[in-house]
């Protein structure tokens, strides 16, 4: 609990230390750090895994008035292709219930399914940050419990944090859910909505190799200029 407080008070003081700068700046600055702020979201998208290893991108979504919530599972390789996935509507408490929920369930599938050498990735810091370091939280403290006798059974698994903006898969698979508007074989039958992110995600991908291939060639020529001369 004490990691999720010094979680929340950090960014609250960041938000509010970036309020009172943009008090101070003039009109056209202000302007231009939010345009700023925008393009650097845009930029942000999911990033493959390196070599053979796998990614699971998890996220929930959750309604206090009903106490219902949707947990979302998404496994891909390292070209953005689908291995995996699941969804389902749960009963829950509260939105870090239902976060609890998604990596329980992630790390039940990839063990089920014999998948190891994975990365979980969620767009929840503080979760991620007591996960990270074992922590308890009383509220999902049985959940918790379930995750870390998951994790010893599954090797080279490792745990990360992203912004929304690099989880956009599993959270639209969440909405869809919550929603009603999810088949069960969506997997392999995939509705318009994932798809399209899907297919954005892996172009996205191919664009990032092959930018980093160009960097590498670039880096590579100019090192043996260097060597002639």
């Amino acid at each position: 609990m004490a990691t999720i407080t010094r979680a929340r008070i950090s960014e609250m003081e960041f938000v509010e230390a970036n309020k009172i700068d943009e008090q101070k700046q003039p009109f056209t600055d202000k302007r231009n750090r939010i345009e700023n702020r925008n393009m650097y979201r845009r930029r942000v998208t999911w990033r493959p895994p390196i070599g053979d290893r796998l990614k699971a991108n998890v996220d929930g979504a959750f309604r206090k008035e009903s106490r219902k919530g949707a947990i979302a599972v998404v496994i891909r390789d390292n070209e953005g292709k689908v291995v995996a996935g699941s969804a389902e509507i749960v009963r829950a408490t509260s939105s870090l219930s239902v976060e609890s929920m998604t990596l329980r369930s992630a790390l039940i599938l990839a063990k089920n399914l014999q998948l190891e050498n994975i990365l979980f990735e969620s767009d929840s810091l503080p979760f991620i940050q007591v996960v990270k370091a074992k922590e308890t939280i009383g509220e999902i403290d049985p959940i918790l419990r379930d995750i870390y006798v998951l994790m010893e059974g599954i090797s080279n698994s490792g745990f990360t944090w992203t912004h929304r903006e690099g989880n956009q898969l599993a959270h639209q698979v969440a909405s869809l859910a919550i929603n009603g508007r999810l088949n069960q074989n969506w997997t392999w039958d995939q509705p318009l909505e994932i798809r399209g992110i899907a297919r954005r995600e892996a172009h996205n991908t191919f664009k990032q190799a092959m930018t980093e291939q160009q960097h590498f060639q670039h880096n590579f020529q100019a090192l043996q200029i260097m060597r002639r001369q």
